[in-house]
C-alpha cells in the first residue's frame, strides 16, 4: 500500500488518496460560516425529523464507494440520485467512470451545490466535515453513514443500508450473493501451502484491520505483517521488506486492470530496485501490481485484487 495511513474523501484508505490538507478557499470559508451559522438555529426553525422517514426519492452520493453501489443496484435506484461524488469520474478511485451521466451533478462535500440538489438523503463517511453534516442536517437531509472501509462485511453492511434505503434490496441481496459466490470459489482453491505476502508502497505496510488483511485471508494467503503483531498501515522501511522475503510482493500500479502495461511495468520497475532482486518475490515471479483503485478499494476490487493475488500464488507452485 501507498504512503500514509490516512483515509481520503473517496471513501478509500491510503494509498490511492490525493492529500487532503489544502488551503481553504474563501467558498470554503463561506460554507464552514453558513454550517456554523445554521447550527446554531433554534430547534423550532429546523424542519421536525420525520416519526417514519421511509424510503428516499432523492439520494445524494458523497463517497466513491455509494457511487459504485448506486450504480450497481439497477436502473431504479440510479433513478433516484441528483449527485454523486466529486471523484466518480476518477480513475485512479473509481470503477464507475464515466458510467453516470452528464446531467447527474459531480459534487465536492465543499460546495454550496449539494443543498441545490434538495437531496432527502446524503450518503456520507465517517470522515465527512462537521460543518457538511450540520450543514445538511440544518435543513432536514437525512444522512447515511459509511463508517468503515476494511472488510467484506463492511461492504456487505453498506449494500443492505444504501439498498433499503432506496427499496433496491433485492438487487442489494444479488450483489452480495455474487459477492459470497466468488468468495467461496476462493476458499475451495485455497493454496494448500499458504505463501507469505506484504503489500507495501512508498514506505509503509497495510498490516492487520485493513483492508488488504481482508484480502489476504480471502485468497489464502498470509498478511506477513499481520503476523508479526501490526496493525493498520504502518512505515516498514525496504531493509524490514527485504528481511521479512515474502513470498509475494503487492505493489500498486497506476491502471484499471491488471492487464494494462502499466503493471508489468511497475513489476519490473520494482524489482530493480536496490535490494530487491534478491528476494523470493523477485526470482519466482512473485513481485504483483495491482491497480490501485482495486488495492484501496472495499468490495469488488477487494474481490478482484483477491483473485488476482489467489491466482498469482497458484501459478508460483504448478
Amino acid at each position: 500500500m501507498r504512503a500514509s495511513p490516512k483515509t481520503c474523501a473517496s471513501g478509500r484508505l491510503r494509498p490511492t488518496c490525493p492529500a487532503r490538507h489544502v488551503p481553504w478557499t474563501s467558498g470554503q470559508a463561506r460554507w464552514t460560516w453558513l454550517a456554523a451559522a445554521l447550527a446554531l438555529l433554534p430547534a423550532c426553525d429546523r424542519p421536525p425529523p420525520a416519526a417514519d422517514p421511509g424510503p428516499a426519492r432523492r439520494v445524494l452520493s458523497q463517497t466513491v464507494l455509494s457511487d459504485e453501489i448506486l450504480w450497481d443496484l439497477g436502473p431504479d435506484a440510479r433513478a433516484r440520485v441528483v449527485g454523486v461524488s466529486v471523484m466518480a469520474d476518477d480513475p485512479r478511485y473509481s470503477r464507475v467512470v464515466g458510467l453516470w451521466p452528464p446531467e447527474v451533478p459531480r459534487l465536492a462535500a465543499t460546495t454550496e451545490g449539494l443543498l441545490a440538489r434538495a437531496p432527502e438523503l446524503a450518503v456520507i463517511a465517517s470522515f465527512t466535515a462537521p460543518e457538511t453534516r450540520a450543514l445538511l442536517t440544518a435543513q432536514g437531509v437525512r444522512l447515511l453513514e459509511f463508517a468503515s472501509f476494511v472488510s467484506f462485511a463492511d461492504y456487505r453492511r453498506h449494500v443492505r443500508a444504501l439498498a433499503g434505503a432506496v427499496e433496491a434490496a433485492p438487487a442489494g441481496e444479488a450483489l452480495i450473493a455474487d459477492l459470497d459466490r466468488r468468495l467461496a470459489a476462493l476458499a475451495a482453491r485455497r493454496p494448500a501451502d499458504p505463501p507469505t505476502v506484504v503489500s507495501w508502497g512508498d514506505g509503509y505496510a497495510a498490516t492487520g484491520a485493513t483492508s488488504f488483511a481482508d484480502i489476504a485471508r480471502a485468497a489464502g494467503l498470509i498478511n506477513l505483517p499481520e503476523r508479526e503483531g501490526l496493525s493498520g498501515h504502518v512505515p516498514v522501511a525496504m531493509e524490514r521488506l527485504l528481511a521479512w522475503d515474502p513470498a509475494l510482493i503487492v505493489i500498486a500500479c497506476p491502471a484499471t486492470a491488471p492487464d494494462d502495461p502499466a503493471c508489468p511495468a511497475a513489476e519490473a520497475a520494482f524489482v530493480a530496485s536496490a535490494g530487491v532482486s534478491a528476494t523470493q518475490a523477485a526470482r519466482d515471479a512473485g513481485v504483483v501490481a495491482v491497480p490501485a483503485r482495486d488495492l484501496g478499494s472495499t468490495g469488488e476490487g477487494m474481490l478482484r485484487t483477491a483473485e488476482l493475488l489467489q491466482t498469482r500464488a497458484l501459478a508460483r507452485v504448478r
